[in-house]
Order: structure tokens, then sequence, then C-alpha cells
């Protein structure tokens, strides 16, 4: 037990002036992006849609406005699976250094239409409203269409239209050098007669991203109090998580990068006063990156020199200790029509002592079993043999109930199932936005 006047922790304030002193050692931001696209969709042939000769479509994209799409590209039947699909639209997306996305389109033929496949891009701007982004990605599924309409008695009906325009370059002025940063921030508070809670966290991303460059630094804060009444007594808990991630990673070809990982950590219920680790790293994609959107196949190895001042002695009669470790991880990420697969195997130790390690699995599945009918696993299995941080005093049950201290473990797993079916109409192209 012990009262209020006696807080594990360091409080809010220790460590902050420290971490956002490093932090803003950078002062750079923002390439804007740029690009506009308009799409003009004429009326239906009536005759075509009463013989049934509209091309069916599945969309399969998660950052889309279905809605839209299906209400301006009107001249194709969108289908509810993918099985009843002539044409499987396959968009993927990832950010952009300037804080916009990329779209990545796959078009992939399915019966008749088996082995025509088509893969355009677009890039959304940072600045886009809504608006421009949903017209632009709706303008590139078109253009991406037309092959597979040029097969059918649609094409008929085709006209294209290419406005001629000079195209004028313009140097344009970044005064933040390509960075863009994002601050966050969150509190909650609860309160009982018995018992309270305050949680607060905040922080910043700072990121820059070239052709050639990717750095990325964070600075964050966790401050988390648990406030408990018992037989009269106060009893309260206090949990510090502070630290700074940053990353510099360099391309060096189509297949290589090599970079430099740099953490700061503060963490009372790891027992950890402060941390800071240096490590550099080097990464090996099996594909080019640039064909890595849909299926990405890496191998990375670090080795660092990591440094720690504990609050409490450790098992190991440690205060504090230097170190050195290494890592090394194989990932796997693919996207397909099927469903998506993200997989990742990683095995680190410390030099000093081998047994000193720790191995760390994580997959998940998301597959189509049959028509509208899916099924997700996700899985995390950690074998740990590498707490070194642990106090040598025994937690106390107060300790243990208030989740103060971390306790030792040999390993830890997670497992998760979900399910989903749709079902109804094959297809159905009525958009209605009413309430």
């Amino acid at each position: 037990m012990f009262s209020k006047n006696r807080i594990n922790g360091f409080g809010m304030n220790f460590p902050h002036f420290f971490l956002i002193k490093i932090f803003f050692v950078f002062i750079f931001v923002i390439p804007p992006a740029y690009g506009q696209v308009v799409t003009k969709n004429d009326s239906i042939p009536e005759v075509l849609v009463q013989q049934g000769e509209l091309l069916s479509v599945f969309l399969d994209c998660s950052r889309c406005d279905n809605s839209f799409i299906r209400q301006e590209i009107n001249y194709v039947n969108f289908a509810r699976d993918p099985q009843l699909a002539q044409i499987h639209l396959f968009i993927t997306d990832n950010s952009t250094g300037s804080g916009g996305r990329l779209f990545t389109l796959s078009f992939i033929g399915k019966k008749e239409f088996e082995g025509t496949e088509n893969t355009l891009s677009y890039t959304s701007s940072q600045l886009n409203t809504q608006q421009e982004e949903r017209r632009g990605l709706t303008a590139m599924i078109e253009l991406g269409l037309i092959p597979f309409i040029a097969q059918t008695s649609l094409a008929d009906y085709i006209n294209i239209e290419v406005l001629n325009r000079p195209v004028q370059e313009v140097e344009i002025e970044d005064p933040w050098n390509n960075w863009i940063f994002e601050v966050y921030g969150g509190l909650s508070f609860k309160e009982e007669t018995s018992q309270s809670s305050l949680d607060i966290r905040y922080g910043i991303y700072a990121d820059y991203v070239t052709e050639v460059w990717r750095i990325r630094l964070r600075p964050y804060f966790n401050y988390n109090q648990r406030d408990y009444v018992r037989n009269e007594e106060e009893i309260r808990s206090v949990i510090n998580r502070d630290g700074f991630q940053g990353r510099v990673v360099r391309s060096i070809s189509d297949h290589w990068s090599l970079g430099v990982f740099t953490n700061i950590n503060i963490n009372t219920f790891e027992n950890i006063k402060f941390e800071y680790r240096v490590a550099p790293a080097i990464e090996y994609s099996l594909l080019p990156y640039k064909m890595a959107l849909r299926k990405e196949y890496t191998i990375a190895y670090s080795i660092g020199y990591l440094d720690r001042k504990y609050i409490e002695e450790t098992i190991f009669n440690k205060m504090e200790e230097s170190l050195y470790n290494q890592s090394l991880e194989l990932g796997v990420r693919v996207l397909e029509p099927w469903g998506s697969v993200r997989a990742g195997i990683e095995a680190s130790h410390f030099l000093h002592d081998l047994s000193k390690y720790r191995v760390s699995v994580n997959g998940r599945l998301s597959l189509r079993v049959f028509k509208g009918f899916s099924v997700d696993f996700s899985s995390r299995y950690d074998y740990v043999k590498d707490q070194l941080s642990l106090p040598k005093v025994d937690a106390s049950l107060e300790d243990v109930l208030l989740q103060q201290r971390q306790l030792a473990t040999t390993y830890g797993i997670s497992l998760s199932l979900g399910l989903s079916y749709s079902f109804g109409s094959v297809f159905n192209n009525v958009v209605n936005t009413r309430l």
C-alpha cells in the first residue's frame, strides 16, 4: 500500500522538455502536389441495358467512395461478388511524401476477359478536397475500363475526347523543404465516489519523404493516473510512457535501403527510468520497391547500442547497464483479389548473453471463401526471454491489480477470428443517400 504522496513515476514534466528540444532541432516540410482530371459520362444505351450486355465489374477498394463511382460510371453493372464479375477492379493506396494518396488501379479480366489486365495509377494531392479526389479517381477508372469496353458492343457508343492544352513548367517554392508535420493529443477523465482516472497523450509526427530519403521523427508522451479510495485510504497509481522515435532511411537501389534508427524511452511500467538506443539497419526487398504496392517481401537487419537506467534494482542486480543487441525481420505483404496476407517474423537478442532473446511472429489473413463470404484471421506470438528490466523485489498484490508493474512471462499469444457474409441482388447500381 502506498499513500497519495508516493507516486511511482516522474509526473508529466520530467522528460518532456528534453524530448521536445531534440525534435525541434529539425526545421523543414511539404512538397505541393498537383493535378486535376475531369470526367464526362453519357447516357446508357437503353438497348444494351435491355439485352443485358453491360460489363459487370467488382469494385474492390477500401478507401473509395463507392456510391459516387457507381453513380458516375453508369454504363457498367457493379457486381456484389468477384465470382460474378467480368472485371475485378482492385484498388490499393499508399501515402505520398506530401501527405496525399497514391492509388494503384489493377483491372483484372475474368471469364471471357481472362488474360486481359491493365494497371494505372492516380495521385491525389494533400490539398485536394474529397470531391476532387473522387472525381480524379473515377476518371482514371473510366480510362482503365476502355480496353474491356472496346471488346463489347458498347464500343460503338464510346467517344474519346483529348483536351489539348500547352504544358507549362512552373517552379514552386517550398518553404518547408519537403517536410510535413502532424500534431495529435487526447485527454480522458473519469471520476466516481471511490475511484477516478486521468489519461493524457500527445505528440508530434514529422515526415520527410523523397525518392531517395525517408525520415520520420516522433516525440510522444503518455500519462496515466488512477486514484482509489479503500477503507478511507487514498491510493494513487501513475504510469509514464514517454519517448522519441526517429528513423532516417536512404534508398540506394531498386532493392536495397540503408537506415539509422534511434529511440528514447521512459517507461515506469517496465521499470525504465531512461533509455536510448541507436541502431543502423539495412533492408532488402525481393521485388523492386516500385512494384511492391501489391506484393512486398522484405528482409531487414539491424544492430544497435542500448543504454539503460532503471528505477529499481533489477533481478540481475543492475541499476544501469550498456547493451548491444541485433535483430532480423522477415516481412510479407500480399494484396490479391482473393484476399490479403500480412505476416512477419522477427528475432532479436542481446550480444552479451545469447540466452536473452525474443522471437515474435505475427500474421493476418483475410480470405474470400466463396460468394459473399469472407473469413479474417489474425494472430501474434511472442516467445520472451529478454526481460532484463524486471525489478528485483517481487510485485505486491496492489502492483498487480493496479497494473503498476510488468510481470515476468515467457510467452504471449493473441488470436482473433472474424466472419462476414453478404447476399442480395447480384447487380444493383442504384444510389440513394436519403436518411
